[in-house]
C-alpha cells in the first residue's frame, strides 16, 4: 500500500525493508493494482446478515434497507436521468457510451423506452439486480462505504478508534464522532464485525490529506484489521456502516487463529514445484464447500454463528483462504461437519 505523507520533502524516499522485493534492481516503475480514486458502495450479504442477526440487530433494519432498494429499482425506469445514472453505476454499455446516449435522447425529447433494444437492456439490468438481492441477499447500505485500509503513521489514533474520510462528489467528507460498524469479506466468525469510534485528527495532521480510506490505529495489544477475519493492510478493503438505526445488542470477541507458517521445501522453487502446487490446490480446494456448510449450520443451530461447529468451519475457512500463501490445504475429512442437530 502506498499513501501520501505530506511531511516528506520532494526528494525524500522512504522504504521499509519489507518493501524491497528485489535486491539490486534499478527499476523505478510502479504498477498499480487498484486505487482509491472514489469510494466503493457497501453491500450486505448472507454471511454478514447472519452475524448481524446473531448480534441482536432487528429484522426491521434489514427489511427497511431491502424496501429502499426495491423502490429505487422501481424508479430507475421512470426517467432518462435515473436510467443513465444506473447504467453508468453498473458499468453497463460504457464502451458504447450508453448512459450518455440515453441522456442525449432525452435532451432531444425522445423517449428511449420506445426503442425495444434500449428498453430491454435497462429492464434486464434491473432484473439482474433484483435476482442478486433475492438469491444472494446483496443489499446496498446507503449509510455505508467500502474503503482501503491503511495504518496511522502519526500515532494520533488510539486503540478502538479510526479516522475515515471519503469523497462525496467534489467535496471531502469526514466521519467524526460516529459509532462505526466495521467488517470485511469474507466474514464467518461472530467476531468478524466490530464497533469502533470515528475521530478527527488535529488541523495540522498529514492524515487530512488522505481520501477514500480508513486509517487504523497502531496502538494496542492487537491491531483491528487482524480481528476482522484476519485482515491486513496490503490492499484489503473494509466495509463500514454509520447508520444510527443499526443497533446491535452485543458484540463478540474476534477470532484468534494460530498463525499458519508457509511450508519450507528447503531449496529453490522449480517450475515442477509450481505445477505440483497448482494441481494440489485444485485437488484440495474446499473453500466453497466450507462456506456453504457454514451457512447451512448457522441457520440450523440455535446459537447461529456462535455454535462451536460454525466456529470450527470459520477457522477452516480462514486456513483455506490462506492456502495460496501458506501451502497448507484443508482436507476433505476435516471440512465435513454434521449438519443435523
Amino acid at each position: 500500500m502506498l499513501s501520501l505523507d505530506t511531511r516528506l520533502t520532494k526528494d525524500s524516499v522512504y522504504l521499509r525493508p519489507s518493501m524491497i522485493k528485489f535486491e539490486g534492481s534499478t527499476s523505478m516503475d510502479i504498477e498499480l493494482y487498484g486505487s482509491s480514486l472514489r469510494p466503493l458502495p457497501m453491500y450486505l450479504n448472507r454471511q454478514v446478515i447472519k452475524i448481524m442477526e446473531d448480534m441482536g440487530v432487528q429484522d426491521s433494519w434489514f427489511l427497511h434497507l431491502q424496501s429502499q432498494e426495491v423502490e429505487r429499482l422501481r424508479q430507475i425506469t421512470a426517467t432518462a436521468s435515473n436510467a443513465a445514472r444506473f447504467l453508468k453505476s453498473q458499468s453497463i454499455g460504457e464502451v458504447g457510451h450508453l448512459s450518455w446516449f440515453i441522456k442525449r435522447l432525452s435532451s432531444l425529447e425522445l423517449d428511449f423506452r420506445r426503442d425495444r433494444f434500449l428498453r430491454d437492456v435497462l429492464e434486464l439490468s434491473v432484473m439482474m439486480q433484483v435476482c442478486v438481492m433475492k438469491y444472494r441477499a446483496r443489499i446496498p447500505v446507503p449509510s455505508g462505504m467500502t474503503l482501503f485500509g491503511i495504518m496511522d503513521e502519526t500515532g494520533f489514533i488510539e486503540e478502538g478508534q479510526v479516522y475515515c474520510c471519503f469523497m462525496e462528489g467534489s467535496s471531502k467528507k469526514h466521519l467524526v464522532g460516529k459509532n462505526l460498524v466495521i467488517t470485511r469479506s469474507p466474514a464467518l466468525h461472530p467476531g468478524d464485525i466490530q464497533l469502533v469510534q470515528a475521530v478527527a485528527p488535529p488541523p495540522d495532521s498529514p492524515l487530512l490529506s488522505l481520501s477514500n480510506c480508513i486509517c487504523f490505529s497502531q496502538k494496542g495489544d492487537r491491531d483491528l484489521p487482524s480481528k476482522l477475519s484476519g485482515g491486513d493492510l496490503d490492499g484489503d478493503l473494509y466495509n463500514i456502516i454509520w447508520d444510527p438505526a443499526y443497533k446491535p445488542s452485543h458484540t463478540c470477541l474476534p477470532a484468534d487463529y494460530p498463525r499458519q507458517l508457509p511450508q519450507d521445501i528447503g531449496r529453490e522453487v522449480t517450475p515442477d514445484d509450481m505445477t505440483d502446487f497448482f494441481v494440489n490446490f485444485m485437488e484440495t480446494d474446499q473453500l466453497g464447500r466450507i462456506a456453504t456448510s457454514h451457512q447451512v449450520l448457522a441457520d440450523q443451530r440455535l446459537k447461529g454463528t456462535s455454535d462451536p461447529d460454525c466456529k470450527m468451519l470459520a477457522e477452516l475457512h480462514s486456513t483455506a483462504v490462506d492456502f495460496s500463501k501458506t501451502g497448507i490445504p484443508v482436507s476433505s475429512t476435516s471440512a465435513e461437519c454434521d449438519q443435523h442437530d
